[in-house]
C-alpha cells in the first residue's frame, strides 16, 4: 500500500509539472504576439529594428521613433527612407506587418557631402548627374578640355 501511495505522488508531481511547463511556454508565446496598431508603436517598433541592424553594420544607434513617420499601406508598416543626407548620413527603411512579422530592414551610411546643405544642379547637366557650381570652380568640365571625346 506504502509503494502503490508512492507511485501515485510521482505521477501526480509528473503531471503538475506537465501541466506547470505547458502554462509558462503558452504565456511566453502569448507575449511574443504582438499586434501593432497605432502609427506610434509602428514608429518604435520600426527605430528598434533600424537600430539593431545600424547597430550591427556600423556600430551606431542614431534612429528615434520620430526619425521617419510610420505609415500603415496594403496590410503593412512602413517607416523611413534611404536618404542621401539621413540623420548623421545614415538613413533606414523598414516594413513589417501589423503583428510584427515579415521585417524588411535596410539601413544606409552616405558619405556624399553638400555645400552650404543644399544640393544644388544646372539646368543643362546630363542625365544623372548633378554639376555642383562651387566643385566645378575646383575639378573643370572634362568636356571643356580641347581632345576630350
Amino acid at each position: 500500500m506504502v509503494r502503490k501511495n508512492k507511485v501515485i505522488v510521482f505521477i501526480v508531481t509528473i503531471i503538475i509539472s506537465i501541466a506547470f511547463t505547458s502554462c509558462a511556454l503558452k504565456a511566453n508565446n502569448a507575449k511574443k504576439k504582438i499586434q501593432i496598431i497605432s502609427q506610434e508603436q509602428a514608429a518604435k517598433h520600426a527605430a528598434e529594428l533600424a537600430n539593431e541592424k545600424c547597430q550591427k553594420d556600423f556600430g551606431i544607434s542614431p534612429f528615434k521613433p520620430e526619425s521617419y513617420k510610420a505609415e500603415f499601406i496594403d496590410s503593412k508598416w512602413y517607416w523611413g527612407k534611404i536618404d542621401p543626407i539621413g540623420i548623421y548620413g545614415y538613413s533606414a527603411k523598414v516594413e513589417f506587418y501589423k503583428d510584427g512579422s515579415g521585417n524588411n530592414v535596410q539601413v544606409a551610411l552616405s558619405t556624399d557631402k553638400l555645400i552650404n546643405n543644399e544640393l544644388k544642379s544646372q539646368e543643362g547637366s546630363k542625365e544623372g548627374v548633378t554639376k555642383v557650381p562651387e566643385l566645378e570652380k575646383i575639378i573643370p568640365d572634362i568636356e571643356s578640355k580641347p581632345g576630350s571625346p
